[in-house]
């Protein structure tokens, strides 16, 4: 497999493949959630996003349009980063392989390491918070403010509320169709690059009146955290991973939360499992009652991670793919040997902070971008749900290893 160079059968034979199953204009009102239509693919071009991380967005289940705002695409030098926050929107057709820079209307200011959910009722984007720093150094700004992208109409809508929550980044977001509320869990209260403020505060806005309420913590909550994931599954709201003040190396949290959004009772699933390790900013998406795990940054040997987990409502743990193994230690500070793991091939490479998105109708998630050990990646992955396997949708060199760029001679694990 060439990762650079694939084409799928509608970019090469875009003007006679009528039957290419791509997925109808966004807007459609007329199309089914889950219906696609016959139609054309364009020619790809050659326009595509930065390789970033730290970004928010969501899939259009009408259309099964993943679309992406923001994001860190600052380089990385010797594992340092710069951050460089972008506001820009994106919107990636898997169907065709094609990517298009989206002019929307009145957008949020530049920012990474916001919160975002799908309003499913209105077909919109919610993003919430974020940071932003203007060079690299000093302060950020951190933002409470709550934006909404109309994915019908492609214009973005400050959303006027009552006050909530502290501005914030790292915290996490889920959307409540039934109270019709966007929910925010926790998140990082400091404005300084070199420590962390983790928050334990559970906030509700409702998206009809567009006021907040805190909600109040039956039993014991979760501790305080940011880089965690949340999804809702039914009526249960699923907490996992992040860390807390120490969360730049670790221990990170190894606890799966569930919280009945009907009792408001907290209740711990999962203290730890060995096939799950302490990590921040792992994927994850709901899967019947239970949850799906994908990737993330774990605080031990192997750092980032590739790797699929279920865990079902009732605690139950299975491993789908195991990613990559750890094969010969880092000599130093980012310096990694060529051998630092043997690769599972045919995944992605490992990443953190990536768009890990549920496209519910046809069964899938989405996996765009993300922070690896080689710089920030720029691919798309497709995640089976049925049959839990990887498929490469559009593949980039940026941030993978030098084993996965199927090169020879590799000096270490990026060159």
């Amino acid at each position: 497999m060439r990762i650079g160079m694939r084409w799928s059968a509608c970019n090469v034979l875009w003007w006679t493949l009528a039957s290419c199953a791509a997925a109808p204009p966004a807007g459609d009102a007329s199309v089914d959630s889950g219906a696609e239509a016959a139609v054309m693919c364009p020619p790809s071009g050659t326009a595509q996003p930065q390789a970033r991380g730290d970004a928010v967005g969501a899939v259009d289940p009408r259309t099964g349009l993943l679309y992406v705002f923001g994001g860190d695409v600052g380089p990385t030098v010797m594992c340092i980063p710069s951050p460089m926050a972008r506001n820009d929107l994106w919107r990636y057709d898997a169907t065709c392989d094609r990517w298009e820079s989206l002019d929307a209307a009145n957008p949020p200011s530049a920012r990474a390491r916001a919160a975002s959910a799908y309003d499913s009722t209105r077909n919109r984007l919610i993003v919430f918070g974020g940071r932003f720093r203007a060079g690299t150094s000093g302060s950020y700004t951190l933002y409470n403010d709550v934006w909404a992208l109309d994915i019908s109409a492609q214009t973005w809508t400050q959303l006027s509320a009552t006050a909530g929550p502290t501005p914030r980044a790292n915290s996490a977001a889920a959307y409540d169709a039934v109270t019709d509320e966007l929910l925010i869990y926790g998140g990082n209260t400091s404005a300084s690059g070199a420590s962390f403020s983790p928050q334990s505060d559970l906030w509700a806005l409702s998206l009809a009146s567009n006021t907040w309420r805190r909600v109040p913590a039956m039993g014991t909550p979760p501790s305080a955290r940011l880089f965690h994931s949340m999804v809702l599954s039914g009526r249960s709201l699923t907490m996992f991973g992040g860390g807390g003040a120490n969360a730049f190396q670790g221990p990170f949290n190894t606890d799966i939360w569930r919280m009945d959004l009907t009792s408001g009772q907290w209740t711990r699933l999962l203290d730890q499992h060995d096939a799950i390790v302490g990590r921040i900013n792992t994927g994850m998406v709901p899967e019947g009652a239970g949850v799906l795990l994908l990737g993330g940054h774990d605080d031990g040997a192997l750092g980032n991670r590739n790797d699929a987990i279920s865990v079902s409502a009732t605690g139950e743990v299975t491993v789908h793919n195991a990613g990559d193994t750890l094969d010969q230690p880092p000599a130093g500070f980012c310096d990694f040997p060529a051998n630092f793991v043997v690769p599972a091939m045919g995944t992605p490479e490992r990443r953190s902070a990536a768009i890990v998105a549920i496209d519910a109708p046809r069964n899938r998630v989405l996996v765009y971008g993300g922070k690896t050990d080689c710089g920030l990646a720029n691919d798309v992955w497709i995640f089976d749900l049925a049959t839990h396997r990887w498929q490469l949708s559009r593949g980039t060199f940026d941030g993978l290893s030098c084993q996965r760029q199927e090169r020879t001679n590799c000096r270490t694990l990026c060159n």
